[in-house]
This record gives C-alpha cells, structure tokens and sequence, in this order.
C-alpha cells in the first residue's frame, strides 16, 4: 500500500491511496470466502464454487462491495498511522480504480483537529433579557391550572357551540370520490381549535348530537396538498358526541386543590408569580449564556472542517428520527408535510451545527486556559455526583455503579463539572445589558433547534470536541 497527501485546507486533509494488484486479491479471495453459499455453478457442489470459476461464471465485480468493506479498514489504519493522522470526523472514501489485475485507488477525506485561537472572553458585554412576570402572564397560568382540573360534561340540551369537544365520523369527496387522508371515525375535535381547513368547525356550530349531514367546503389555495389545493370538497359528517369544559372557580377550595402551600386566592397568585419569576430568570441566564458564547465566537478565530459540521447534522438528523419514531412518527412524513425535503433540512441545520460546534472547541480552549481556575477539587466532585443521583432520582451509590464504572467516566464527568464551573465563571465575568442585538443578515438563528447552544452531553456521547466520551 502506498499512500500521499495529495490536499490540506480549511482543516480537511485528502489522501490518496493505491493498494497494490496482489494485496487487494487477497480481499478479493476473502470476500470470495465470505459469500461462498451464495455462488452456484454447474458441476460444482453450493458453497464449494472456486474463486477463478465465480470470477469467470459471476464477474469479479459480484466481489467488489465485500472486498472493499474488508479492505479498507485496515487500510484507513494504515494511512493513519504513516500520515501520524488524528481524524475528527468519519473517512469519506472515493473510489477512483477497482479490479483484481489494477488493485485499489481510492482517496480518503477526514477532518483534522479545528485550529483556535482565543479572543477576548471576559469583560464583554452580552445580552440578557430583563425578567418581567405580569398580572396577564400570572392569570395564564391559574387558568391553565383550572384546564388542568377541568372535566368534561355532556351536552344534551343544546346546539353545538364553539369551544365544544365532538366525537364525529366524517368522509371526505371530491367530485363524490372519497380522497386519501379525508376520512375518519370516531375523531374528537375542539371547536375552535382550527385543526381543520377553514369552514368545518364553524359548519359544526348548530348543529346537535346525532345530527348527519354534507358539508360543503373549498381547500386553501396553498394546502400542502396540492391535488386539493384550492378544490371544491364535500364532507358528511355525524356527530356522535359532545361536551363542554366546565371549569372550577377560582376560590379558597381551588387553591387548596393544586397547591401544597397556598391555603387563599391571593397567597397562590404569589407563589405563581415566584414560580414564573424563577423560570424567567433562569431562562434569560439561557439567553445570556448563549449570547456570551456568540460575543466570545465574534472576537476569535476558529477553523473547522465542513466533514465535523456534516457528520454533527447528520447525527441531529438520526436523533430527529429516532424520536419521532417512539411516537410511531415519521421523520420524512413531517419533512413532508412542512414542504422540506431532507437535504431542505440538512442545509438549514448546517449553520447551526458549524455555531454549536465553534462554541463547544471555544469552551474548551477556555477550559484548558483557566485549568487552574476551573479545577473540581474532590470535594466538588463528590457533591455533583450526590446532585446528579438527585436529578436522576436515584441514589448517590446507584448513580455511581450505572455511570462512574470506570476511570474513563469519572474523567469525562469531572470533564463535565469543569464545563459547568466554566459557565458560572462567564456569568459572572461578562455583562449583561438588555440591549437585544441586531442579527447579522447572514445568520437567521445561530442556535441550534431549541434556541441555545448544546453545551452539556449525555454520558457516552459524542460532542465532536476530540474528546473520546465512549
């Protein structure tokens, strides 16, 4: 195998390799092996086909995808070890020359160690939004409280108003052929909660339990479907049932109900208030955390290899999936139905993947800088453990047997309490101004899809930092 550095830029280095005739035979020979069951000649007994006569009967290129997938890992090690190589990223390969007479010529592209040097991080001014609990913010919350407690009762007496709940059958037509997606029974709906196209619910209103009736109404002009879009459609709907909220008063008994230490009306508003006030803060630290990490990103240089930040969208991608699917969700149904396709989603999350990356190597060029600062001493270590077991619910000995096996995880969490003690420490030595920064045009959001920067990684995984966390 012979192998060189054929290009180097923005932290990306390509390396071209050539395995010789003889050597990729070998793989050839042992993907031969591997898939011997599968190959049936003439005079020859299954799985005991030679490899000259399934190159002859199949052509050599039925081996291809297992010789390489044999090949190539040992060969990647290889050109590591001789280029004295630390990847930060998957190997991206391309196949130039394949065959059992020519060898293997392939190219392989990784991403390289991102290169940091730190502007200033103490001192800067960053924006925190001021936390304001008003009247109309607290009596969104007692009201959500009564919803919570809230029961539905029958109606029997009267027509179907908005803010009823219905369980109705209906069945879509158009031009009298039942359309996909236009049917169902048994559906509960809230009048009023606009789950329909415009004119269904409103068509409901008046109408009363064991009503059958058409509905006719016109699809939106942009309706995602676009078969539908801007037709005429006829609906036949049957109300089975309905009910309406009633909801509790707002009085001592009430408040005795859903709190466990206000006893009047007023006491609640003021524990609620206190809640909120909390959560404010607590998220305006979020968005202050997130705009110091931004001012500390404007004031240095960093430089990252494009293969981190698509490996980093990639693996958001898989994150989205998997969630979805615990919901018996489709990813790609909802990509669908919000008019993206993946890679729609894929050049939207690239800007914020390469921010959430820049910010994560940024903190920890910080990290190493104030190593001394930052050191977790024994004692602290101990206490984040008994904090994790708390908000994990479990106990301190559990937490420990479950998560701190090793050596290696009692480094990473130690790593993990430095990042937190880091963060204070930029709290406290940045300014917070509520003066709320213009964007920049080339940056619709710089956070990732929940608004912030991911700082924090669950045990085992991979934040894309160097950091081996397996």
């Amino acid at each position: 195998m012979t192998s060189q550095k054929v290009q180097e830029d923005n932290r990306t280095v390509k390396i071209a390799v050539e395995v010789p005739a003889d050597e990729f035979k070998r793989s050839l020979q042992a993907a031969h092996r591997k898939l011997a069951k599968h190959f049936q000649v003439p005079g020859f007994r299954k799985g005991k086909v030679p490899y000259p006569i399934v190159v002859n009967h199949y052509g050599e290129s039925v081996l291809y995808d297992d010789a390489i997938e044999i090949a190539l890992p040992k060969v990647y090690e290889e050109v590591l070890d001789e280029h004295e190589i630390q990847p930060f990223s998957e190997p991206r390969f391309n196949i130039q020359e394949i065959g059992g007479e020519t060898g293997l010529k392939f190219e392989v592209s990784v991403a390289l160690k991102p290169s940091v040097q730190l502007g200033e991080y103490q001192g800067l001014e960053a924006y925190r939004p001021a936390v304001e609990v008003g009247d109309d913010l607290i009596d969104k919350q007692i009201e959500s409280a009564r919803m919570r407690v809230s029961r539905l009762v029958p109606v029997e007496d009267r027509a179907i108003q908005k803010g009823d709940h219905v369980t109705i059958d209906y069945k879509g037509l158009k031009d009298g052929i039942p359309f996909e997606g236009g049917e169902a029974e048994g559906h509960k709906l809230e009048i009023g909660s606009e789950s329909f196209i415009p004119g269904f619910e409103d068509g409901l209103i008046g109408h009363r339990v064991g009503d059958e009736f058409d509905l006719p109404l016109v699809f939106p002009q942009d309706y995602h479907a676009k078969d539908l879009a801007g037709e005429d459609v006829v609906f036949h709907v049957v109300i089975h049932q309905a009910h309406v909220r009633e909801m509790p008063a707002l009085d001592d008994d009430f408040v005795r109900d859903v709190s466990e230490t206000s006893d009047t009306v007023e006491e609640y508003r003021n524990e609620v208030r206190d809640q909120l006030e909390k959560e404010k803060a607590a998220e305006a630290d979020r968005v202050f955390e997130d705009s110091i990490i931004d001012a500390i990103i404007k004031n240095s240089k960093i430089e990252l290899s494009d293969l981190m930040v698509d490996d980093e969208v990639e693996r958001g991608i898989e994150r989205q999936q998997k969630q979805f699917s615990m919901y018996g969700l489709n990813f790609g149904d909802f990509l669908k139905y919000s008019g993206q396709t993946v890679e729609d989603y894929r050049e939207k999350q690239s800007q914020n993947s390469r921010r959430m990356l820049e910010g994560a190597w940024l903190l920890d060029a910080i990290r190493e800088s104030e190593e001394e600062r930052l050191n977790v001493s024994d004692e602290e270590f101990e206490k984040g453990v008994a904090d994790a077991a708390e908000k994990a619910g479990i106990a301190k000995s559990v937490f420990e047997e479950q998560h701190l096996k090793s050596e290696h995880d009692r480094e990473h969490f130690r790593h993990d309490l430095e990042m937190q003690k880091l963060l204070v420490w930029l709290h406290e030595v940045n300014v917070p101004t509520e003066t709320k920064p213009e964007p920049e045009e080339s940056e619709e959001h710089a956070h990732d899809e929940h608004g912030g920067h991911e700082h924090a990684h669950e045990h085992g995984e991979d934040c894309g930092c160097g950091h081996d966390h397996n």
